[in-house]
């Protein structure tokens, strides 16, 4: 099923949308531009949420007395960092 989403956009906004889907580039119209950054966003926002279950993880793994090698630890921290740009 699909909908419909009216958005008004200053016009600096969509002339830089138009030039993002002139069907020259990637995006063939300004509806297939908007989805692409709505997936990127929806993916990022997974990617966030699994860096903290990540974290949370390792917390209970610590408070159990389970320690996690330090570089398993550096990676996560490195995840986040990335997810934090």
């Amino acid at each position: 099923m699909t909908s419909s989403l009216h958005v008004s956009l200053p016009d600096e906004m969509r002339a830089f949308v138009d030039m993002r889907a002139n069907g020259k580039s990637q995006y063939t119209t300004p509806s297939e531009y908007v989805r692409a950054l709505i997936r990127e966003d929806m993916a990022r926002e997974e990617d966030r949420r699994f860096a903290i279950r990540s974290l949370l993880r390792a917390e209970e793994e610590f408070r159990r007395g389970e320690m996690l090698p330090l570089s398993a630890l550096d990676a996560i921290d490195a995840e986040l960092d990335e997810e934090l740009r």
